[in-house]
């Protein structure tokens, strides 16, 4: 049974209904008018577009607007309609209400706590390679150049395991064929990046948090527990009251002077943190890490000594 073609009023009423939903475009030539899909509306984005609450939208668009590498290009690419559903659903305004949606968006702001740098930028097609490559678990062919070796021309092949972003930089983790353990891999230092047909088998011990919070690896340069025992002074320590640098911290207080214990890593990054304090702080123990930073000082006092 053949079924009667819709009248043009009723293919007309359905475009213009779509057009109210952001679902189609129109343009007008002459006399004609000329429909077609817009980007991206079909899908999710389509079902979305009638039904999305402006709660939900006010959240995909911090979403959009607060994250950065963390959501792998494969799925900010399937999202991107969505967001703009959201972007549309937040603009249309009908009542002092939901004006107050649309304007929430700019009263958020994030800032880093530490000195602002002007990171390199990631090459978005490799960054999009080497996520397609992570989430189809695929092996993957890099040019990595290195700080000492910026001329390096040598692929080698790689498994990806995970993306990190420590403090602006992004880190591909990854193993290589015949070596026990990962390697960090700076995104912006990868000249070229292929991913291969060939698939390898994700590790089954391997979690990335693990290797990020528990192994530290981004703590750079870890040599194990110490028992750390620091001296405090101008107020210089008193935020470790709200926010321990451990699980087992100590704290004893006399006015200004804050001693403070507990068992770290020792790393680069803590010797970092120290140094950032400048005479606000004593290293009291390890008797190793106080000569070595006592030694750092007299060089200091050299390099500033007026002649």
């Amino acid at each position: 049974m053949l079924l009667d073609p819709p009248v043009v009023k009723t293919v007309q009423r359905w475009l213009e209904d779509m057009l109210g939903r952001g679902l189609v475009a129109v343009e007008q030539r002459g006399r004609a008018k000329y429909w077609c899909k817009v980007a991206g509306a079909s899908g999710l984005a389509a079902k979305a577009a009638g039904m999305m609450t402006h709660d939900e939208a006010l959240a995909l668009q911090t979403l959009r607007r607060f994250s950065t590498w963390r959501i792998p290009t494969l799925v900010a690419e399937t999202l991107a309609p969505l967001f703009d559903v959201a972007g549309k659903r937040l603009a249309a305004v009908n009542s002092e209400h939901e004006r107050r949606y649309r304007k929430w968006i700019d009263k958020i702001e994030i800032e880093t706590g530490s000195f602002t740098l002007e990171y390199p930028e990631v090459d978005p097609g490799i960054f999009a390679v080497v996520s397609q490559a992570l989430f189809y678990e695929q092996q993957l062919e890099i040019v990595y150049q290195s700080r000492t070796k910026i001329d390096n021309a040598d692929a080698k092949i790689v498994h990806p395991l995970g993306l990190v972003e420590v403090g602006g930089l992004v880190y591909l983790v990854a193993a290589m064929p015949r070596h026990s353990n990962p390697a960090m891999y700076r995104l912006d230092r990868l000249a070229r990046a292929t991913m291969l047909p060939e698939s390898f088998a994700y590790p089954r011990g391997f979690r990335l948090s693990e290797y990020v919070r528990e192994q530290r690896q981004f703590d750079f340069m870890v040599e194990g527990e110490i028992g750390l025992r620091l001296r405090f002074r101008n107020g210089a320590g008193h935020h470790l009251l709200e926010a321990p640098l451990s699980a087992d911290q100590q704290v004893s207080q006399s006015g200004d002077t804050l001693e403070v214990r507990g068992t770290v890593l020792l790393s680069q990054r803590l010797r970092w943190w120290l140094r950032a304090f400048g005479p606000n702080v004593e290293v009291l123990a390890p008797e190793g890490l106080r000569s070595e930073l006592a030694a750092e000082a007299r060089a200091l006092a050299g390099i500033y000594e007026c002649e």
